[in-house]
């Protein structure tokens, strides 16, 4: 895509914020120029990678501050990414169809341009209350696909989310095939490896005790330990400042509406789904991978909790 670096419509940031992750993260830039050579070094000799082409050195940066300078966690969740968009077709290919259909049709999602210390502040608010709309797997494939996005032009030290479940019912619960929840799960922890510092949930339904009971069947202590329920906004706002949030939760950002709209005109130009098609196609020969099957467990149906670092 052809932005300029911290420019990006949707993700943007600025020098002085670049500099303060690295600094938080103490990574000096010949360490990571050093870690990214070293990475692609090892990418070049994997017999069930490489035919898929060398990544760019902006993903290596992303992959490198993700796993806070790791080399080996960066390379292990490489492979993982790579390895996920070959065994999860249903959820990484097909892309341009998909930007072509109402993606945002029973859900809003904004992400606030201004970092709030250092962290990407995203809300999704559940629109509709008719629990036959509600479809899991569009929300994740629109998910991993802008998560491609900002492995490519985003920079960031880990993630704050917002969701709003007001219009949300039990059936919306019992629509969430648990495989599907699980193999999107580990490509965001153990592939992207975002590192989540909050959930926040407003708006619980009177189901809140039934959600956290499925929620820790995946999850680690640590990281459900992190989502926080609000009776209300003021509360909310004690986390999370009216700065960073739409002026539909009474903040100073843009509605939602505004947000959907500059989605959407972003992801259907040419230019990214250019991108986005091109980078699903890069994915593991696992018929060369040497030594290892290919049934990983998180995509096999088998539910280890997530974990955070």
């Amino acid at each position: 895509m052809s932005y300029k670096e911290g420019c990006h419509p949707i993700f943007p940031y600025t020098a002085q914020e670049k500099q303060e992750i690295r600094k938080e993260l103490g990574l000096k830039e010949s360490t990571i120029q050093e870690g990214m050579d070293s990475i692609l070094e090892w990418f070049e000799k994997q017999p069930h990678l490489i035919d898929a082409g060398l990544p760019d050195r902006d993903f290596v940066e992303r992959m490198l501050l993700n796993a806070k300078g790791s080399i080996e966690k960066a390379k292990r969740r490489i492979d993982n990414i790579y390895k996920f968009r070959y065994l999860t077709p249903e959820l990484v290919q097909n892309r341009e169809n998909h930007l072509d259909t109402d993606i945002y049709r029973f859900y809003q999602q904004a992400t606030c341009p201004e970092l709030y210390n250092l962290k990407r502040v995203t809300v999704i608010q559940i629109t509709d209350s008719d629990p036959n709309s509600f479809d899991l797997e569009v929300l994740i494939k629109t998910s991993i696909l802008l998560g491609d996005i900002r492995l490519k032009c985003d920079y960031f030290l880990g993630d704050i989310w917002v969701l709003d479940l007001t219009n949300a019912t039990f059936g919306h619960l019992l629509r969430v095939n648990p495989l599907i929840f699980t193999k999107a799960s580990r490509l965001f922890l153990d592939g992207i490896g975002i590192r989540l510092y909050a959930g926040h949930i407003i708006g619980a339904p009177s189901y809140a005790q039934q959600l956290m009971q499925f929620f820790r069947k995946f999850a680690s202590p640590k990281l459900a330990d992190r989502v926080v329920f609000h009776d209300n906004l003021e509360d909310l706002y004690k986390y999370v400042p009216k700065k960073y949030l739409p002026k539909d939760y009474g903040g100073d950002q843009p509605s939602f509406e505004y947000f959907k709209e500059k989605y959407l005109s972003v992801l259907r130009s040419e230019d990214t789904k250019k991108f986005v098609v091109e980078v699903a196609k890069q994915m593991s020969d696992e018929s060369k991978r040497p030594d290892a099957s290919i049934h990983d467990e998180y995509l096999s149906g088998s539910f280890k909790k997530l974990d955070l670092d």
